[in-house]
């Protein structure tokens, strides 16, 4: 190639990314930032003296309640309850979790540079319990550290940290996530939970359908490309003041 074709190269790759980025530019609007993408948590939390009330719609037709509380302007506390086979044909065989902890603390807000960052606990695990283990499928995260912010363009937010929730055999699993808001209607979502041995990692995608400024739906696919051991999932969420 010689020096004319590369320059022409270059400029063509600059107004291609360019023309990419205003459209993106012009396409966002200020979205609200769910605490969580779909099972990993964001570095964002509930705002003070605001809640939020979601229902997690499973694959086992149970469904997963779950309230969390601002209660301070960086603090969130809250708990959830599992309550399988609600619905479907073995409603007959209704089974109840105790319930489970919660509490997030936002450290830092973050910067032009440095992430925001959040610690918590979370004790809810997700998919199928196993009675004589009284462990869930996918189990909960534990202790968890985790960093967010805004990257590459407006609107498109990276999430990552890390989990530990067995400090006797099992060891520190990691997790990354995306989304990325679109005038305030919609959230495309995407992550990769579980990070330890290939066998363990999950990929889940969906979107977040916002309804009403007090109303969200999250439609998502868990545990991709796994054939019978991938999931779907719906999740309806009411934010509210106190």
């Amino acid at each position: 190639m010689n020096k004319k074709s590369f320059k022409y190269s270059v400029l063509s790759v600059f107004l291609i990314f360019n023309f990419v980025f205003i459209i993106l530019n012009r396409l966002y609007c200020e979205t609200p930032k769910p605490a969580e993408i779909i099972d990993i948590p964001t570095a964002d939390v509930v705002e003070y003296s605001s809640y939020d009330l979601s229902f997690r719609l499973q694959n086992t037709g149970g469904i997963l309640s779950k309230m969390v509380f601002g209660v301070f302007a960086p603090i969130n506390i809250g708990m959830s309850f599992d309550i399988d086979r609600l619905i479907g044909s073995s409603a007959n065989k209704i089974d109840t979790r105790p319930p489970a902890i919660f509490f997030k603390a936002r450290v830092f807000s973050g910067g032009l540079i440095i992430p925001a960052l959040a610690i918590g606990y979370d004790g809810q695990g997700y998919g199928a319990y196993n009675t004589s283990t009284d462990k869930y499928q996918f189990r909960e995260k534990g202790i968890y550290v985790t960093f967010t912010r805004e990257y590459f363009v407006p609107g498109m937010e990276a999430t990552f940290g890390g989990n530990i929730y067995d400090f006797e055999k099992e060891g520190v699993y990691g997790f990354v996530g995306f989304k990325y808001g679109i005038e305030n209607k919609i959230l495309f979502l995407s992550e990769y939970d579980n990070i330890k041995t290939t066998p363990e990692n999950r990929a889940n995608m969906g979107i977040k359908l916002f309804v009403t400024d007090n109303v969200d739906v999250t439609i998502a696919g868990k545990n991709l490309f796994r054939g019978p051991e991938s999931e779907r999932i719906a999740i309806i969420n009411y934010k509210g003041k106190f």
